[in-house]
């Protein structure tokens, strides 16, 4: 498997909580500004085929379900369910937006395999890849958008301000942690995998690549009963 696992600054527990909320929420801002999260649609919209409700698998971070939220018919009931002691006892179309590369392969593995044995369907989506465009945006060009438009991420916080500015931490961490991401992920390659080693019956997986419409790709799983 090429994906890595690495602790990122913002997941250490040493590096103050007020600091990581002013990443998550720049990370937030950012993601709906540009509607990066918009070309996960097609995959979602696919998914709710097989379920009539939203089971967000929530991870504490940045970009998450809150990007797509407002994209998604708002008839769909939304629920969630705790990462950290997930169980898919909940029926719907399971959703990790942003988040995946997050877990560990043996927390990842248990993910999939506790949704397709209940033969719930499940969208795994990533806004980022592993191509040297996406390296060239996370170490230039975020870094850069941190510095130019602290004053308009909401909420607006001073100690955003002093961050970028007079003690430029918010920068460097975001660049850091958007490097470290990258290879956290999990490819298409690395999602075969997983699924692979998943004991389901007629149960199927499809993972790849889609276009988002900035010249970039998204990674998906879509993982859907067969009967």
């Amino acid at each position: 498997m090429k994906r890595q696992q690495f602790k990122q600054i913002t997941n250490s527990g040493w590096f103050p909580g007020f600091l990581t909320r002013c990443v998550y929420e720049f990370m937030t801002w950012f993601v709906q500004k540009v509607n990066a999260a918009k070309p996960f649609l097609p995959i979602i919209e696919e998914g709710l085929q097989y379920a009539d409700k939203v089971v967000v698998i929530e991870k504490k971070g940045g970009a998450g379900f809150e990007t797509i939220d407002g994209l998604i018919d708002q008839k769909i009931e939304r629920l969630k369910v705790d990462s950290d002691d997930f169980n898919a006892e909940k029926d719907g179309l399971y959703l990790s937006i942003n988040s995946f590369h997050q877990f560990d392969v043996q927390k990842a593995r248990e993910i999939l395999n506790q949704v397709a044995q209940r033969r719930q369907p499940i969208a795994i989506l990533e806004g980022n890849n592993d191509s040297l465009w996406q390296v060239f945006g996370m170490t230039v060009i975020v870094p850069l958008t941190v510095i130019f438009t602290a004053f308009f991420v909401k909420p607006f916080r001073l100690e955003r301000i002093f961050f970028t500015y007079l003690i430029p931490v918010l920068p460097i961490v975001t660049l850091i942690d958007g490097f470290i991401a990258l290879f956290k992920l999990y490819a298409p390659k690395d999602l075969d995998e997983l699924t692979a080693s998943v004991d389901s019956e007629a149960y199927a997986w499809r993972s790849g690549k889609l276009d988002n419409g900035r010249g970039g790709k998204i990674i998906y799983l879509l993982g859907y009963p067969t009967k």
